[in-house]
């Protein structure tokens, strides 16, 4: 599974976010992607998803979540992409 977070380096609120994904994906064993939307990488994967607000969640390559989810939320849904029941 690849996940990557979408994030701006001047937002507070992709900080946030980059410490929960960074916990969660590592719970899971999983290497967070971090694509900063001041590198090519990071303006491609945003143009080709039509994403306009960070921080933003992909999860192999398709959006899953938009903005700073909670410790519960972010991971309920990295359990659901794994298809694990019950987290």
């Amino acid at each position: 599974m690849h996940v990557q977070l979408l994030i701006a380096s001047w937002c507070s609120s992709c900080q946030r976010a980059q410490q929960i994904w960074t916990d969660i994906c590592a719970r899971h064993g999983l290497t967070l992607e971090i694509l900063d939307l001041e590198t090519l990488a990071g303006e491609t994967a945003a143009n080709r998803h039509h994403l306009k607000i960070m921080p933003a969640v992909l999860i192999d390559d398709h959006p899953r979540a938009i903005g700073v989810q909670t410790e519960a939320e972010a991971e309920a849904l990295l359990v659901a992409a794994l298809g694990k029941p019950g987290g």
